[in-house]
């Protein structure tokens, strides 16, 4: 089939060089089944256009956009018209029903991949979006098939009315994409390099300094572990709490024990995740998070509020912890820390149970049972024969 990938978000999810793409990773996948696939992956106005081919048969198209905030506005002139199916990272995105209209003007499969139904923000910018997102986006999900990627995902979309098909398909790791002989790396050497010594302790965390993601929690725990073994923090992230996050490090004193990189490439991400004894994720809201999936292919020990993602992430994981306190990481992190046998059978156990290929699968058994099912016109019929 001819399938299309469709992601308008233009915040941080998936940007280019600098995080692991979701969208490439099921696109790759589904060009492995042998499908010719196009991912349409927006950017901000300002960033430059480009077309890249990562495998054989995967076209990715990075498409500058207007927008609103994270929420993308697509021309839906760039999209192949001659589509089976266009499955799009979707979750809350307010500017997907003119695209909806295109599809199902020209007999295109639409399937929403839905990760959340509400605004991570709860502020008087978050009750807007929810109400906005009630009005549009929600009411599409009503009319076709959906692909949530948590339990808890189908059942927000359950409680707000949406009675069709929806099947849960987990994100996956993209190994294509990973260092796959990171074990071969030398730890002492790649911490020398970062300015670490042997016996420090290294907590890691990658994410944006919002709110929401709750980056001065991390402070409150170098606090109160710093005297308990030689406690190390790098933060990978920018956003609007940097100078709340510096101005906290100078009353708690913690100087010497904190370094904060703005971002980093991913090609050079797995240095990060090698050299550092755990990560941390104090965000009590995370949706999936693909740094934690990470973490744990990179056998690093992973403390993490129990929210959505890491509660299906994590779960069975017997050497990372979900966690429902600062206390409870706190623990984890001055425990002894888990073998390297376990890490090494956790990391197996993730890759085996999150493979793209489950949600490459269940997104073609939608497309093929919609496309049986519709009546097709006799051009549609002799185009897609």
């Amino acid at each position: 089939m001819k399938l299309g990938i469709l992601c308008t978000m233009t915040n941080g999810f998936g940007k280019r060089g600098f995080y692991n793409s979701q969208e490439i990773g099921l696109g790759r996948a589904l060009a492995g089944m042998g499908h010719t696939v196009t991912v349409y992956k927006g950017v901000p106005c300002g960033e430059p256009a480009e077309v890249c081919e990562p495998a054989e048969n995967l076209v990715v198209r990075y498409i500058p956009l207007r927008h609103i905030g994270a929420h993308g506005w697509l021309r839906c002139s760039v999209l192949d018209g001659d589509m089976d199916g266009l499955l799009c990272f979707s979750d809350q995105q307010q500017f997907l029903p003119h695209v909806y209209r295109f599809c199902r003007r020209r007999g295109i499969v639409f399937v929403p991949y839905v990760g959340t139904t509400h605004s991570v923000y709860e502020n008087l910018h978050g009750h807007i979006m929810n109400w906005l997102f009630r009005r549009g986006t929600l009411r599409l999900y009503r009319r076709v098939p959906v692909l949530a990627k948590t339990e808890s995902a189908l059942w927000e979309l359950r409680r707000l009315g949406v009675k069709s098909e929806i099947r849960v398909t987990p994100v996956g790791l993209d190994e294509a994409s990973l260092k796959s002989d990171f074990r071969q790396a030398d730890r002492e050497a790649l911490r020398r390099e970062y300015g670490y010594a042997p016996e420090d302790v290294v907590l890691l965390c990658i994410a944006k300094l919002e709110d929401y993601k709750r980056p001065l929690d991390l402070l409150e725990i170098l606090r109160d572990v710093r005297d308990r073994k030689r406690f190390r923090l790098l933060i990978v992230g920018r956003g609007p709490l940097r100078e709340a996050m510096e101005e906290r490090t100078r009353e708690y004193g913690l100087e010497k024990e904190l370094r904060i990189i703005d971002q980093v490439a991913f090609p050079e991400i797995w240095k990060l995740y090698v050299l550092s004894d755990y990560f941390v994720n104090t965000n009590r809201e995370e949706i999936f998070g693909m740094a934690i999936m990470e973490a744990v292919y990179y056998e690093t020990s992973v403390a993490a509020f129990a929210g959505l993602g890491p509660s299906v992430t994590l779960q069975g994981l017997s050497g990372h912890r979900l966690c429902g306190s600062l206390a409870e990481i706190e623990e984890w992190i001055t425990a002894e820390p888990p073998s390297a046998e376990e890490l090494s059978r956790d990391a197996k156990t993730l890759r085996d149970r999150f493979s793209w290929e489950h949600t490459a699968s269940a997104f073609c058994e939608l497309t093929e049972a919609e496309l049986t099912g519709a009546e097709l016109t006799g051009a549609q019929k002799r185009d897609r024969m």
